[in-house]
């Protein structure tokens, strides 16, 4: 099945950024992947048990590229091919804002069920 109704989002990945007295921070990337993904609010009962919380903050991302699941030092991680890019728990997504501003979105959740469904929470 393929989505409809796509939207412009760019992906930044995650890094580990040290400050001026040495503290380690987390941070994004400044460069961003344009993907290209139907993107709505999580609402509804089942999800709102599914993750305990709620759901005002949180949107649902679906995206349909071929991938393979890896494991890097640990962390699930989805590599597609076509685009030579990866994403992972904890990658920003920038859903409202421009590709050259922070994200304003953060990726909690990755379930690969038929299309990638990807859970984001705001930042």
């Amino acid at each position: 099945m393929k989505l409809r109704n796509k939207s412009v989002c760019y992906l930044k990945k995650k890094i580990v950024n040290k400050g001026a007295d040495g503290e380690k921070y987390a941070g994004y990337s400044e460069e961003a992947v344009k993907i290209e993904a139907t993107v709505y609010s999580k609402s509804g009962q089942l999800q709102e048990k599914q993750s305990g919380n709620v759901q005002l903050y949180q949107k649902k991302l679906l995206y349909d590229e071929p991938f393979t699941i890896t494991n890097e030092n640990g962390v699930e991680t989805y590599w597609f091919k076509e685009k030579a890019f990866s994403m992972a728990a904890g990658d920003g997504i920038c859903v409202y804002s421009t590709a050259d501003q922070k994200p304003d979105y953060k990726i909690t959740a990755i379930y690969p069920v038929g299309h990638l469904k990807i859970v984001l929470e705001k930042i």
